[in-house]
């Protein structure tokens, strides 16, 4: 349906999202993507899928799509697909000219160059975004759920949208802001009850189209941001919190091991004050968001030293932890012999299937390098583990523990909180050191 929703109340946008008169094309079917169209698909409306990758868009059409990491988004989706209110394809024409709100879930990330130096990559939703100009229509919304470094919505991508398009924002097409919140495995309790949705817009008419949408959706409201820059700002300030955080925990683990102390019985004593909120430890962070977060004010704001800080001994945290797991274990067994390394855990985050910057390939890269045997365990299937050839991937627990030197649990999967020190005594070598720095194991490892 064309339609200017410049000009239409908030009851007349709800209601056409409910009827089907109005309806949503969502670019980037990655995670984000997908429990999005989701909460959207709960409410009755119509969602076009689109995303580049060929064989994910006829899976999704087909029905034998598998989505392993959120259970409720897949069977929202599956559902909606036998319903026909959903459908996937990789043309842009198609999914624009057809619906009204555009919804741009596309990544935006991070890379360095041969001498390290870290650059933002705009290259994939600078591409959805001509795109996307190129058939938008008058009365149009296109709604960025990126998180990106402040400016970019009002900058580069309204120009883009604008020379595209020919049209002019506020005037002939809304542009809305509001970064994604949402926790893999619980996206849609995010999204619907778990918080409000943060909305900015270009201008006025912007912002109160951009609120109508989300309202239908989020029950814990909306919080209205004088700014998209602010929104943008918003969710880069969220992971920079975790980022420093996590490093303090790093750091505060790293002064407990030294001096002989469980960083886990003072945290729980330091906890029980309200005003302090340590993190968890680990060995390094992973992810899509946090370890690239930081990056997007460090690239053009080199004084934030704190966060600078941070992001180095979280970055450097992987081979601390293998630094003074080999030391550790050469002081209490000696160094006569080539050590096998057992990793529990290629997933950056426990019980999900993701890899990106995982700590656990440069722990493995650490000691490989080193001349160790080197075996990584987790429960789920990779196509790609991205780890080193000389490194071995298993799914076999029993095997990855065999006759192993130094266990490493480097993620919280709940396959390894159920496992005894019976199962270690048995399986590993007798000369064997277990590094837990997250407290994943629940007996004790006597390191």
């Amino acid at each position: 349906m064309e339609a200017n929703l410049l000009l239409m109340s908030k009851d007349d946008i709800l209601n056409g999202l409910k009827e089907g008169k109005l309806s949503i094309s969502v670019h980037g079917f990655g995670y984000v993507g997908a429990s999005i169209s989701s909460v959207f698909l709960r409410k009755g409306c119509h969602v076009i899928a689109q995303d580049v990758k060929q064989d994910l868009v006829q899976e999704i059409n087909s029905g034998s799509w598998n989505f392993k990491d959120d259970k409720e988004v897949y069977d929202t989706i599956k559902e909606a697909v036998f319903e026909k209110r959903i459908f996937a394809t990789t043309d842009y024409k198609e999914s624009v000219t057809k619906t009204n709100f555009h919804i741009v879930t596309v990544p935006v990330s991070i890379k360095r160059d041969e001498s390290g130096e870290v650059s933002v990559d705009f290259s994939h939703i600078v591409e959805a975004c001509k795109m996307i100009g190129i058939f938008m229509k008058i009365g149009d919304a296109v709604v960025v759920e990126t998180t990106l470094p402040p400016g970019t919505t009002e900058g580069l991508l309204r120009k883009i949208l604008e020379d595209e398009s020919g049209l002019t924002v506020e005037k002939d097409f809304a542009l809305i802001y509001s970064p994604e919140r949402i926790f893999v495995g619980r996206a849609v309790q995010d999204i619907e009850s778990n918080y409000p949705k943060i909305v900015a817009g270009y201008g006025p008419r912007s912002l109160d189209v951009g609120e109508a949408l989300y309202s239908l959706v989020a029950k814990k409201g909306i919080i209205r941001l004088s700014s998209i820059k602010a929104a943008e700002a918003e969710k880069v300030f969220e992971g920079i919190y975790r980022d420093v955080n996590i490093a303090l925990a790093n750091e505060l683990e790293s002064y407990c091991e030294r001096e002989g102390l469980d960083f886990h019985e003072i945290v729980y004593a330091a906890n029980s004050q309200p005003y302090c909120q340590i993190h968890k430890p680990g060995v390094g962070v992973g992810g899509a968001c946090i370890p690239v977060y930081p990056y997007f004010l460090l690239a053009k704001n080199g004084f934030l030293k704190l966060v600078q800080i941070a992001r180095k001994i979280n970055e450097q945290r992987p081979n601390e932890i293998a630094e003074r797991s080999l030391k550790k274990f050469y002081k209490r067994f000696g160094e006569n012999e080539k050590l096998n390394v057992t990793i529990l855990g290629l997933s950056f985050r426990g019980d999900i299937a993701d890899i990106r910057f995982s700590p656990t390939i440069d722990l493995a890269r650490f000691f490989s390098e080193r001349g160790c045997n080197v075996i990584v365990h987790d429960p789920f299937d990779y196509k790609d583990t991205g780890l080193p050839n000389n490194v071995k991937f298993t799914k076999d627990l029993e095997n990855a523990l065999k006759d192993s030197n130094i266990i490493i649990v480097a993620a919280d999967h709940s396959v390894y909180k159920e496992l005894e020190e019976s199962t270690f005594l048995k399986l590993c070598s007798d000369r064997h050191l277990i590094v837990d720095p997250k407290n994943v194991l629940k007996f004790n490892k006597r390191i």
